[in-house]
């Protein structure tokens, strides 16, 4: 045995040599990996961005240890990354670690053996930086490996647009087993090796933007697989089904909800208030149902923490939050999504698969929507499936698939997943264009078929044509339905051009007797009355010869064979007519360019109607005029004169008279007459000053005749127009004189020359004359005599000798038609008085818009909406009526969605009566009467002052201590002000120390939050007394208790509530005493996650640790109990060492043996006298021991599932909401959740190996000599 020993001690002496050999051994330095990097990019969408590369280590020689970085641009920082650890081959090949600036891969040993074919893409998400002095359209360019991208910063203050951010956390896939209730007889659950469990965030208020919100609503939508619940096992209460504990992939029990950091619900307390999507993809919670505090406006960070479960064939799952609250009325959105990293980490995403489906031997009526599920190196993946349909061309893609995975091709294939009765399915291998075919081969048996076509007539008529006039038809105007005997729609079709309507051809393939109904779908062409016909097609199917033989009949229609559907077109109403004003522009003198000269159009109110100017060719052409009547309008057009003095302008005025006939369902213009006058004309003429020259004048005048028969008739002023021309010009428009002269303006010759004119009557618009349509050619001879010109006019063409002269004749007039007088329409405006009456005393009063008013007509349709005005009037639209008759409304108040309590409506309908008449005029006139009176309508509503609630009496208390002597009522005086620093009442305090203020009576006008602080009055000369000069916060929450109609008032305090006088005693005149000073002791209390913890007794000791300190302001010892924010406070202590200790943790949680020390160097690094010793942590209790949990995995069948949506627990118990499971991690009230990292590599130095392996050499001498020690014993 002694020889063993020695043995031993031998072996652990070498093993410590080595140890010390080791020590200075020095590892191999980690080397930085640079990778190719492809295809980087930017996806912006707000303040977020989404990065995404390719990457490839081919040709790159990496080791254990190796790394690579990733910087975020400046300003940005990195919020999330898809994976933490890339697997390749079923090994981890690298952990990836984050910080909100740098992303870190750390290659483990794994990427030794395979690194030259590993590729793959990665991508992680950024936020811009919200803080003071990033602004908007700022640039940042981001750098992976050599390629770089440039992203812009969009306008705004810097704040993340969503108070939204839902986020996932990859679960621990190792753990498959956790608690799922905490009651005596509670379950654990195994998921197996089939399943992921994957934790969700729904983060609201967490980011830059914060946002007080009310009655907030959260939805959630997952596009997960199902769950297998055979997959999952219990243990120990096998009691238990999995279907309990799930919705869809929902698991209900790791529910939790935290506001502002502290757990609100969990568990059952929470997802009894969940609603559930059908299909169990979706949920929809109102938080106020799990808690009254969502009631109240709020802007704390809240947190939705839940689990699922995903199967690991999974390759994605997109999961979208919503959020809505009284202020939030349009839905916020926002998405995250769960990568398989197991299956992603070779995914290079640019691989298309396409599936067609090709059908052989069957009829189109046999095939079936077809769904395929993808496959990979012959492993189905859970959630890739595509349904192939007639309406998709039986083809369907699988898009941003991977190509290759550990550097080897991926060999796609599909499998049909519901191949339809009486086929046969053939799936081809994918071909060089990645398209995978799939056969469907049909083994039904042949049978004899026979078809029938239905065809009909469509007729289009004027309607009330006793001809039946056809009104032709346009090929597809029309539309008609064919129903089968079961009324399901078989097939719509159109008509063709010659009213022939054909529908496809219907199979049959065995004997019977079918019957079709065919009607036409009502259009929308107000002019064409639709039939309302139904045609019966009976198709008699039967065998001739062992064929089958289909005739088809028809009736309920028209024509001979009753097939005929006839439409009536009715007479169109009549259209507008256009009046375009056309005018010229001479310029004598100058030379017309555009835009010379402007012209003014009014109608014969004065109204303007139109501007224009001229063209180059001296053309005016105005504006259409609409005109929507027939008759004679005269309009009357002016130049606008101009500033040139060089220029006369023309200060005539043109009369346009235009002519609007009726003619064809159509308003046509059917002559325009332009007149100055004196003379038929339609030119403005302008002239421009030119250099003085010798000139002669001839002047052009013709006669005019006027005859009946052979009797000469008498003529008027300007009867008739006529126009002279030079060549195709037209200089000038003159008219008539009574005595039968038209005088032409003088015309100017400056030199020697031979002119000629051509003079024409314009025809008018007097049916009985027979206008001339002779042509005057007048001659002006320009020559010299004696020096000076002379200009003779000669003339020809006309009637006499001269030649000069046009005769028209008269025809006797035909007595006119008479016409009918014009219908002129009439209006009617409905009113009526709003009234609100009070019922007691009340200074409400009416207000305007205050109340909603409809105007229906006959048929309840609503023609307007009004609302009173301040005085009680309403006041409809007019109403206008076209013929006369007898027309009823009714008026009646539109009750509000939400009605005010107060208030009874008057909910009378009124019935308004308008009886119009026609006079003999043809003018309309409109009679309204309101219930059958011509009294105006009243609509009373009455207002009855609620029961003001009881107000609430709260008085704010304080205390003093007097240390050194007693204390004496009245001695000190404390003021008490609002949150502006007003004084509200000044009090002294009594000989007990307490310190009361009057009562406040808080009304139903306070509702809401009161901050008052009180503070001591120091006087002048403090006599020999230290003061407290601090304050006591005071809050005062008013609410009202609908339920009784009361206020209620809470006061509240802040840490301090108490104020500390000191007595200085005398200075001696030799003795300087110091300053007593008293200081604050406080810890606070929080779980292994940081949250705080309330309820947990601490006790204070001298320095012994032993002793208990006096408490100095009751009996027994100082203590101090932890609160909501985690703070436990010893107040009022001298500066010296003590301990503190926990006396008693909060409930479910261990006690903490640690000793807290307070020493001379705390209160040196003491800030306003407080004492701050930090976090004291606490942890959970551990779960009872379980002794009988079954040593199978499959626990036996469930026998006891739930009848009601609330599951039990196995002794039939509801879990209790602080049982509840506790997730693994939860997200702080300030950081996103973060992911499990992994630990980098180490590096190493020679001390910490050699230290370690030391370490295990006294290890290995313990070992062996307790084991030596037992042998002895033995």
């Amino acid at each position: 045995m002694k020889s063993l020993y020695k043995k031993i001690v031998a072996f652990v002496a070498i093993i410590g040599v080595v140890a010390l050999g080791l020590s200075v051994i020095k590892p191999v330095s980690a080397a930085t990996v640079s990778p190719t990097v492809t295809n980087l990019k930017a996806q912006t969408s707000g303040q977020k961005v989404t990065f995404s590369f390719d990457w490839d280590l081919t040709g790159k020689s990496v080791k254990e240890g190796d790394t690579f970085t990733i910087d975020a641009p400046e300003g940005v920082n990195i919020t999330e990354i898809a994976t933490q650890s890339l697997q390749a081959n079923g090994a981890e090949v690298a952990t990836v670690s984050m910080t909100g600036k740098k992303i870190t891969f750390t290659f483990k040993k794994a990427i030794e053996s395979m690194n030259q074919n590993v590729k793959g893409g990665f991508s992680y998400k950024a936020e811009w930086d919200n803080t003071p002095g990033n602004p908007g359209n700022k640039t940042a360019t981001s750098k992976v490996g050599s390629e770089s991208v440039i992203i812009t910063r969009p306008d705004g203050p810097g704040v993340f647009e969503s108070v939204l951010n839902k986020y996932n956390r990859t679960g621990d896939f190792v753990s498959k087993q956790f608690k799922l209730d905490a009651s005596e007889n509670y379950a654990w659950m195994n998921v197996g090796d089939d399943y992921y469990l994957t934790t969700w965030f729904i983060r609201i208020n967490g980011d830059g933007k914060k946002q007080a919100i009310t009655n907030p609503v959260v939805s959630d939508k997952i596009q997960a697989p199902a769950v297998d619940y055979s997959k999952i096992t219990f243990a120990p209460a096998a009691n238990h089904a999995a279907s309990e504990f799930f919705v869809g992939t929902y698991l209900k029990p790791s529910f939790t909800l935290r506001k502002g950091g502290q757990v609100v619900a969990s568990g059952w307390d929470f997802w009894q208030h969940v609603k559930f999507d059908a299909d169990g993809n979706g949920f929809t919670v109102n938080l106020s149902d799990v808690s009254d505090v969502f009631k109240t406006a709020s802007s704390d960070e809240l947190i939705v923490e839940y689990q699922t479960l995903i199967p690991k064939t999974t390759i994605r799952v997109d999961n979208n939050a919503t959020l809505t609250a009284d202020e939030i009325k349009t839905p916020q959105t926002d998405p995250a999504f769960w990568n398989n990293t197991e299956l992603n980490f070779w995914v290079t995403g640019d691989k298309t698969v396409t599936v067609q489906k090709e059908w052989v031997g069957d009829s189109e009526a046999d095939r079936k929507d077809i769904t395929v599920q993808l496959v990979a190196d012959g492993k189905k993946l859970d959630g890739m499936t595509k349904t192939l349909t007639k309406a998709s061309g039986w083809q369907a893609e699988f898009t941003k698939l991977p190509g290759i995975k550990d550097g080897k091709k991926i060999e796609y294939s599909v499998v049909e997943t519901n191949t339809p009765d009486g086929y046969t399915s053939k799936v081809e291998p994918i071909n060089e264009s990645n398209v995978i075919k799939v056969v469907n081969t049909s083994n039904k048996p042949k049978v004899t078929e026979t078809t029938a076509n239905l065809v009909i007539k469509k007729t289009f008529e004027i309607a009330g044509d006793q001809e039946h006039t056809q009104v032709p038809i346009t090929e597809g105007q029309f539309e008609f339905v064919l129903k089968d005997e079961n009324n399901k729609v078989v097939e719509t079709a159109k008509n063709q051009a010659d009213g022939t309507v054909n529908f496809k051809s219907l199979t049959f393939n065995k004997e019977g007797t079918h019957t079709y109904t065919i009607t036409e779908n009502k259009g929308t062409d107000t002019s064409v009355n639709y039939s309302t016909q139904s045609i019966k097609a009976t198709v008699d199917v039967k065998k001739d010869n062992d064929k089958l033989v289909a005739t088809v009949t028809y009736s309920g229609g028209d024509g001979e064979q009753k097939n005929t559907i006839t439409n009536t077109q009715n007479k169109p109403k009549v259209s507008n007519a256009k009046v375009t004003l056309k005018l010229k522009k001479a310029f004598e003198g100058g030379e017309l360019k555009g835009d010379d000269f402007e012209f003014v159009a009014k109608d014969a109110n004065d109204k303007v109607v139109g501007t224009a100017k001229n063209k180059e060719d001296g053309s005016i052409t105005f504006d259409t005029i609409t005109v929507d009547h027939a008759g004679t309008f005269t309009y009357t057009i002016t130049e606008t004169k101009g500033s040139d003095k060089t220029i006369t302008y023309s200060d005539k005025t043109i009369t346009a008279t235009v002519v609007v006939v009726e003619k064809d369902n159509a308003l046509v213009v059917e002559q325009i007459n332009y007149s100055d006058g004196q003379t038929n004309t339609d030119t403005f003429i302008n002239k421009k000053e030119a250099p003085k020259t010798e000139s002669v004048t001839a002047t052009l005048q013709v006669k005019k005749l006027f005859k009946e028969d052979e009797t000469t008739l008498p003529m008027a002023d300007n009867q008739f127009e006529f126009v002279l021309k030079e060549g195709n010009t037209t200089l000038e428009t003159a008219k008539n004189k009574a005595d039968g002269t038209v005088t032409f303006k003088e015309l100017s010759y400056t030199a020697e020359g031979t002119h000629a004119y051509t003079i024409t009557e314009n025809k008018g618009t007097d049916a009985s004359i027979n206008y001339s349509t002779q042509t005057i050619t007048a001659t002006v001879a320009v020559k010299k005599a004696n020096d000076k010109l002379v200009a003779t006019v000669t003339y020809s063409g006309g009637d006499t000798e001269k030649g000069n002269t046009f005769t028209n004749t008269k025809t006797p007039p035909t007595p006119p038609t008479p016409v009918p007088p014009t219908v002129k329409p009439t209006s009617a405006q409905f009113k009526a008085k709003k009234v609100l009456a009070i019922n007691g005393s009340s200074d409400r009063t009416l207000k305007a818009n205050e109340f909603t008013f409809l105007l229906k007509d006959q048929n309840g349709t609503v023609l307007d909406t009004k609302t009173n005005g301040e005085n009680g009037d309403i006041l409809f639209n007019p109403v206008t009526f076209s013929k006369a008759g007898t027309f009823t409304y009714t008026i009646a108040e539109q009750k509000p969605a939400t009605p005010e309590s107060a208030i009874t409506y008057d909910e009378t309908v009124h019935t308004v009566t308008v009886t119009v008449t026609k006079d003999a005029t043809g003018q309309l006139t409109a009679d309204v009467k309101y219930d059958g009176k011509m009294d105006t309508l009243t609509f009373t509503n009455t207002y009855t002052p609620p029961t003001p609630p009881t107000p609430s009496e709260k008085q704010i208390t304080t205390s003093k201590i007097l240390e050194g002597r007693d204390l004496q009522g009245g001695e000190f005086s404390f003021n008490l002000l609002d949150e502006n620093g007003t004084v509200l009442q000044t009090k002294q305090n009594a000989a007990d120390g307490t310190v009361t203020f009057d009562a406040i009576a808080y009304t139903e006008a306070m509702i809401g939050t009161h901050q008052y602080t009180i503070k001591e009055v120091v006087p002048a000369d403090q006599a020999n007394i230290q003061y407290d000069e601090g304050q006591v916060d005071v809050t005062v929450t008013v609410t009202k208790d609908e339920a009784s109609n009361a206020i209620q008032a809470v006061v509240s305090y802040g840490d301090k509530k108490t104020f500390i006088n000191k007595v200085i005693p005398p200075t001696p005149p030799t003795i300087d005493i110091p300053e007593l000073k008293l200081y604050t002791l406080k810890v606070r209390k929080v779980d292994e996650k940081g949250d705080y913890l309330a309820g947990a007794v601490f006790g204070l000791f001298e320095a012994d640790g032993v002793t208990p300190v006096a408490n100095p302001y009751g009996q027994g010892q100082a203590q101090a109990i932890s609160g909501q924010d985690g703070l436990a406070s010893f107040v009022g202590f001298e500066a010296k060492d003590y301990v503190i200790k926990e006396l008693s943790a909060p409930s479910d949680y261990q006690l903490s043996n640690e000793v807290i020390k307070v020493s001379v160097s705390d209160y040196v690094a003491a800030t306003n006298l407080v004492v701050d010793k930090g976090n004291v942590v606490n942890k959970l209790l551990p779960p009872p021991p379980s002794t009988d949990k079954p040593k199978s995995s499959t626990p036996p069948p469930s026998t006891d599932k739930p009848k009601s949506s609330t599951p039990p627990s196995p002794n039939g118990d509801k879990p209790k909401s602080n049982d509840k499971p506790k997730s693994s991690e939860t997200p702080k009230s300030s950081d996103k959740p973060k992911e499990n990292k992994k630990s980098l590599p180490s590096t190493g130095t020679e001390d910490h190996l050699g230290l370690l392996v030391t370490g295990l050499t006294f290890v290995a001498t313990a070992i062996a000599s307790i084991t030596l020690k037992k042998k002895e014993d033995f």
